[in-house]
């Protein structure tokens, strides 16, 4: 992995809760307000990118950071891109003392007091996401509570699935055109489930939100299938978000997305890119309609992005599609 990584041609905005990100922060909040406090450069921001409500995301330098005692205000995954240093930091357990390194991880959940973070001894960049609360289930938490996302405060781990997670995300804040929201929907939700999986507390706390929906443990049935593929055929054109797909069905995106591929045998991305690529093959046909605007009529965000969905669907690529039929 390269040691350093530009940003520069991206004018970074610093990510705050909007009132749609649901993080269970009023309107304004700087999710990263601990880090703009404590002197670390922001280099890149998925603020104005389009992105929809399911990850937040920021790449910020750090150099010899120093945060005084803060409540943590959003259920927050960092990972090292690159660099190298020295991170002391303690909560209500001992301290985490670790060399970060890239790869490295950390997880603060929303609602940790934390005593004190110090970053020294070296130079960091690492990727910041703020994660929404009902990514996990947490669909009935008030605002403005503490609320235990039941995940661990823990830092300095390797988890390869998490980190091949966080570069995905980081490229995206490098690419001229996003892939798509539902995507980048696909990429926070497999991150949640990895939460979930492996960095939950051994004997949780009863948590103060419905963190299981208690509305399926099962297959998606037949009457919210229905409505989901409706949609999904209305907005074939659009860039629609996983959580408008879980909305739909009046569920949480976590329990959304298992009970659609427990239905479908296709989890809700690769079904909707299936569907577009079978329009895409019907517009293909008619020669006065160019690739690029088959791509942008099949809701793909750029005809590179579209190419490569349909050759990995097809075998081919839509020209020589187009050739063939």
């Amino acid at each position: 992995m390269r040691n350093s990584t530009n940003y520069s041609y991206i004018a970074p905005n610093l990510a705050r809760e909007t009132g749609l990100l649901g993080t269970g922060n009023k309107p304004g909040v700087v999710l990263g307000s601990k880090y703009e406090l404590g002197g670390s450069k922001l280099l890149a921001s998925s603020v104005d990118r389009g992105w929809g409500s399911s990850v937040t995301a920021e790449v910020r330098r750090h150099e010899d950071l120093h945060c005084t005692a803060f409540v943590q205000q959003v259920n927050e995954v960092i990972i090292a891109l690159s660099g190298s240093a020295k991170i002391r930091r303690r909560a209500d357990g001992p301290e985490q003392k670790f060399l970060s390194r890239p790869g490295s991880a950390c997880i603060c959940p929303r609602g940790v007091a934390v005593k004190y973070l110090h970053i020294h001894s070296g130079s960091l960049e690492m990727l910041h996401l703020y994660l929404p609360q009902n990514l996990f289930g947490n669909l009935e938490c008030p605002d403005d509570s503490p609320v235990d996302s039941g995940l661990m405060y823990t830092g300095g781990f390797f988890d390869p699935l998490v980190q091949h997670i966080g570069l995905a995300i980081a490229e995206e804040l490098q690419a001229e055109h996003s892939v798509g929201r539902i995507v980048l929907d696909s990429l926070a939700l497999a991150l949640a489930a990895r939460m979930l999986q492996h960095y939950m507390h051994q004997n949780p706390k009863k948590l103060s939100g419905s963190f299981i929906d208690g509305k399926t443990t099962g297959a998606l049935d037949n009457s919210r299938l229905k409505r989901v593929l409706d949609f999904m055929y209305q907005n074939l054109g659009t860039d629609i978000a996983l959580d408008e797909l879980a909305s739909v069905a009046c569920l949480s995106v976590y329990h959304f997305a298992r009970a659609f591929k427990l239905a479908t045998g296709s989890s809700p991305l690769q079904y909707f890119t299936a569907l577009r690529v079978a329009r895409a093959k019907a517009l293909l046909a008619d020669r006065s309609i160019t690739v690029e605007d088959v791509a942008f009529s099949t809701g793909f965000s750029s005809g590179t992005n579209f190419a490569r969905a349909f050759k990995k669907s097809v075998g081919i690529s839509p020209t020589q599609y187009r050739g063939q039929h």
